[in-house]
């Protein structure tokens, strides 16, 4: 069910539902926080913040599926900010673009350890060719993995830069891969150590076209099955038409720019590009790990497995531990200020985003999500 604003949809009355919070002690549950406490949280977490113009965020468990919002949707006109409001969820799209390559895999149409060279353009393997790269050696996996060696366009200032400059601009894939190679360099042999890097995740998206024969926005649309998990808001922004569920979406901001002024295409072709609502993150992330992604419970084992290279530690592919809370929690953050997580001993996921991107304050982003996590997690009572 779709949720109201700052509501919890509860199994009975909420100081009466328990939470099973498996990572606390034995015969212990954890009794939900009522909806005033949830939206205090937010609440406070935005006047605590710098700055912030707004904060979005979404738990999922069981028993709760609940969404939140406090500030503005736009510091122009200063409509307030709904829980249901999309926004630009930038390299949280990698988990997606990883899941739909590790669904071509399981399904036998893609493999692993494949080389790029014949399931890329031609033209973007001959651009990287031209930049020094060896891509005779690159494998599916060491895209997904970030151990390609790759220069990465997308955390480069200069990119940013140029991107705001040229707000209208429309950019190609083909585009970014030349920019990552006028600008940087190969970091290392293929393999051998990790390099966060949009430029490797863009070429997955290329590689999913060309296997599926379709777009992108279809392929993440079908290999995903987003109408049966229940994603209502998700799609990728200018190249598919945008669902009903993404109606009302958020302003972000960057650097003094507001990002809706900004050409979707500077960050879109598989490394980010797709919108979202915070709940539906939620969603996307706990149906992930409870097997309604993949076909087969060894696809998330192998996407959980320990990266083998150089600086890879605490690396999934396509998928990151993120410092939210008590046990391990699974996800991925986006670089305007979104966060997506799951914690399989909580059965719990969070997805949270500030408006403005914090850079000065990069930490900001985590603190709403861990906020929230110790209000259901901390909240141990006796099951008896």
């Amino acid at each position: 069910m779709r949720t109201g604003e700052g509501l919890v949809a509860l199994h009975g009355e909420t100081h009466a539902c328990r939470y099973s919070c498996r990572h606390g002690e034995e015969g212990h549950s954890h009794r939900l926080p009522s909806n005033v406490l949830l939206r205090s949280i937010v609440s406070d977490f935005l006047r605590d913040s710098h700055d912030q113009p707004g904060v979005l965020a979404a738990l999922n468990g069981p028993g709760i599926d609940w969404s939140g919002a406090a500030g503005v949707a736009d510091l122009v006109d200063g409509r307030p900010l709904g829980p249901a409001a999309a926004v630009r969820v930038a390299s949280v799209t990698k988990t997606f673009t990883a899941a739909a390559v590790l669904r071509l895999v399981e399904s036998g149409r893609l493999g692993l350890d494949d080389p790029i060279t014949p399931l890329t353009s031609g033209e973007l393997i001959e651009a990287l060719g031209e930049g020094g790269y060896r891509t005779g050696r690159m494998t599916v996996r060491q895209l997904l993995q970030h151990t390609a060696g790759l220069y990465d366009w997308g955390t480069d200032p200069d990119y940013d830069r140029e991107a705001f400059a040229r707000p209208a601009h429309r950019w190609t894939r083909l585009e970014q891969v030349r920019w990552a190679v006028a600008h940087g360099r190969p970091l290392a042999d293929p393999g051998t150590e990790f390099h966060y890097s949009d430029t490797g995740y863009i070429l997955l998206g290329d590689i999913l076209e060309r296997v599926t024969g379709t777009s992108l926005a279809a392929a993440y649309r079908t290999l995903l099955d987003f109408e049966r998990l229940g994603l209502e808001s998700v799609h990728l922004e200018s190249l598919e038409t945008a669902p009903e569920g993404a109606a009302d979406r958020a302003h972000q901001y960057s650097a003094g720019t507001d990002l809706l002024a900004v050409d979707p295409s500077c960050d879109l072709w598989g490394g980010g590009g797709l919108v979202s609502t915070m709940r539906d993150l939620a969603l996307f992330v706990r149906a992930l790990f409870a097997g309604e992604v993949f076909e087969h419970r060894s696809t998330l084992a192998r996407m959980l497995e320990p990266v083998p290279a150089r600086g890879a530690e605490g690396r999934g592919t396509g998928i990151f531990r993120l410092p939210l809370g008590p046990g391990v929690w699974w996800g991925h953050p986006g670089f305007w200020g979104v966060v997506m997580a799951y914690s399989p001993e909580h059965d719990l996921a969070v997805a949270t985003t500030v408006t403005r991107r914090p850079e000065e304050h990069p930490d900001e982003r985590y603190e709403i999500g861990r906020r929230l996590v110790r209000a259901v997690c901390d909240r141990t009572v006796s099951a008896g």
